[in-house]
């Protein structure tokens, strides 16, 4: 059996770049992590500079935007797997080809959720046990097995599957069953690196402000009842971080997301 090598990654600096309105730079510095965490030392050895960012949604990747940044201007090569994704009407470009060399849709064309056309808030967090039942996992888990392969990452990044950020049943599903296809050992990466918040950026980013404008919106708080639901506190702890200092001027020019 393979040893596990699920490295749970919080990026130093400006992490918080999804929003849906714009936040001026000043502001972002209570967002900034002030906890620290042992610095990444494995990317910087790795010779196989190729990487896969999977996601459920095209824009999910903007938790990670500084760490793919930084890797890219370091002669990375790396794609963007998704569930979903759109084109962004300013730029008239996917999010993810400013930051990787682009996205590709899995699963294309076919619902991977069941009741997926009739669900009115897909966002919404549902159990576990409804996450395993209503998601496709056989069928998806074989084609990622298969583009997996061929294009030959040692490194996967993806969300958390414990919280999925703020609860998304999407986000938890995808990155769980990447989780269950690296430790079947039947792909050939080194490592998974999951994409979390510290406490102090949960508390000031998901807690607070998200919060604050989800009742503005009359959203509901997906990320308390998620936590509630699964019986946790937030996003996993993190045991890595990554400074993205040098990359965040790029990873602003990601667009504006929730």
């Amino acid at each position: 059996m393979r040893k596990n090598q699920l490295l749970i990654l919080v990026l130093i600096l400006f992490t918080f770049s999804g929003c849906a309105q714009a936040i001026k730079l000043d502001e972002l510095t209570k967002f900034a992590a002030t906890e620290i965490y042992p610095d990444d030392t494995y990317l910087d050895t790795v010779k196989n500079k190729r990487a896969l960012i999977i996601v459920a949604h095209d824009d999910d990747d903007c938790t990670m935007a500084g760490t793919i940044a930084k890797l890219c201007s370091k002669g990375w090569f790396i794609k963007q797997y998704c569930l979903q994704n759109h084109i962004d009407p300013k730029t008239g470009q996917n999010p993810s080809n400013i930051i990787c060399q682009g996205s590709e849709l899995i699963y294309k064309g076919k619902f991977y959720r069941r009741g997926m056309d009739t669900i009115k808030m897909p966002y919404f967090p549902i159990s576990y046990a409804q996450i395993s039942e209503q998601y496709f996992s056989n069928e998806l888990s074989l084609e990622l097995k298969e583009k997996i392969n061929e294009y030959n990452p040692s490194i996967i990044f993806t969300l958390d599957d414990s919280l999925g950020g703020y609860g998304h049943p999407d986000h938890i599903f995808i990155s769980h069953l990447v989780r269950l296809i690296y430790n079947s050992g039947e792909i050939k990466a080194n490592r998974i690196y999951q994409s979390v918040y510290t406490k102090h950026m949960q508390d000031e980013i998901i807690n607070k402000w998200l919060a604050q404008n989800l009742k503005k919106w009359k959203f509901p708080n997906t990320s308390a009842i998620a936590c509630e639901m699964y019986n946790i506190d937030g996003m996993p702890k993190p045991n890595v971080q990554i400074n993205v200092f040098e990359s965040a001027e790029v990873k602003n020019e990601i667009p504006a997301c929730l």
